[in-house]
């Protein structure tokens, strides 16, 4: 390899010189959390891909935790699939969710994941926020859904159990979640580019405005659920005088 050309792939902006993290990528998605951004090697989410988010599942902050990137100015589609418990409809417009842009999915296991490949994939989504199904995920399965995300520029987020953080993974992006208090996340990074696993940082979750809003799992009524008007029978026709041939 002549040192011209080597010069010149050392030049890239994506180019990324092992553990120097001034050489990764930067320009990802803004995590709406100073502390986190600062952690991340890329300054933010990556721009499309698979993350991986490792907790204690249900982990009801992980939802807290994406609200500042659900809310995000991309035109595209929202998907919040399998969530453990209905999101609230107030809480995700509080934070500046378009709802009118917002799908909440389930399904059984086979086809959820194959939707959500299908959903990534598509150009349509901007993020696609998945619980891991029950049940042992293929590197195959994580595979597709990294290059799925890859091909369809989503941002794919999958929370999965802590205990499958020495399984390996595509997913260039894990980090372990914890919850030391209410209204507080300590995340750990296990894995990413030109980063340092083990780097930790704490985060606030809730600013003021959704302290006083209700539960980000609460109801979803008013996105699912929306009233529709009684029917009213309709008043009842006259009868029509019987022809003269049958009248008495």
């Amino acid at each position: 390899m002549s040192s011209a050309f080597l010069q010149q792939l050392l030049s890239r902006r994506d180019t990324w010189r092992g553990r120097d993290l001034d050489g990764a990528v930067r320009g990802g998605r803004p995590t709406g959390f100073a502390g986190l951004d600062r952690l991340l090697s890329q300054g933010g989410w990556p721009v499309h891909g698979l993350v991986e988010l490792l907790c204690p599942l249900p982990c009801p902050p992980l939802l807290h935790l994406m609200l500042p990137v659900l809310a995000g100015d991309d035109p595209g589609a929202r998907v919040i699939a399998n969530p453990p418990e209905r999101p609230c409809a107030d809480t995700l417009a509080r934070a500046g969710v378009p709802l009118a842009r917002l799908l909440v999915l389930h399904g059984e296991r086979d086809g959820l994941l194959r939707a959500c490949h299908e959903a990534a994939a598509s150009d349509a989504l901007s993020v696609l926020l998945l619980w891991a199904p029950a049940g042992a995920l293929p590197a195959g399965t994580l595979r597709r859904l990294h290059l799925g995300a890859q091909q369809g520029r989503c941002l794919l987020v999958l929370a999965r159990p802590r205990r499958v953080a020495r399984q390996p993974s595509p997913a260039p992006l894990r980090l372990g979640l914890e919850c030391p208090a209410p209204g507080e996340l300590a995340v750990t990074v296990h894995k990413q580019p030109g980063g340092r696993p083990g780097d930790r940082c704490h985060l606030t979750l809730l600013p003021e405005h959704l302290r006083r809003a209700p539960p980000a799992t609460a109801s979803l009524a008013a996105l699912t659920r929306r009233p529709r008007p009684a029917l009213e029978a309709p008043p009842p026709r006259p009868l029509a005088p019987p022809p003269p041939e049958l009248r008495p």
